[in-house]
């Protein structure tokens, strides 16, 4: 005659043990993904950054060249001087504010808020609450 063996069910420690292991692994993992999000989140904060500067640099040497040469330039083209001003100011004025408004939507907190890293830690989150319950 033939005898089952007993199957060996893994004990509550055990099972305490292995949940508490699996969640400092996913912990870990976690972390190394948040590092690796809020990395790109620096890069596009530098990028928006890099694209104001160049911006309102650019408006600050276009204010002094073209205001120079393009008024003189439609002074002796017959406009008056103050209507020439007006008018290189102008639209020297809509270029650098069309850079500086682009790298300010690059910067909104809506593009830097880490969402796969949240997402990930509410389903982890929820996970472990299941698992020890």
């Amino acid at each position: 005659m033939i005898t089952e063996s007993p199957v060996r069910r893994p004990g509550v420690v055990t099972l305490v043990t292995a949940a508490l292991g699996q969640s400092a692994d996913l912990l870990h993992a976690e972390f190394r993904l948040a590092r690796v999000e809020l990395s790109e989140k620096l890069a596009a904060l530098r990028s928006g950054l890099v694209i104001m500067a160049i911006g309102a640099i650019l408006l600050i040497v276009a204010l002094g060249m073209l205001l120079q040469a393009l008024v003189s330039g439609l002074i002796a083209a017959g406009v008056s001087p103050p209507a020439a001003i007006l008018l290189v100011a102008g639209v020297t004025a809509v270029i650098g504010l069309t850079l500086f408004l682009m790298g300010q939507k690059r910067l909104e907190p809506t593009s830097l808020t880490p969402d796969r890293t949240i997402d990930s830690l509410s389903a982890d989150s929820r996970m472990v609450k299941e698992t020890l319950s």
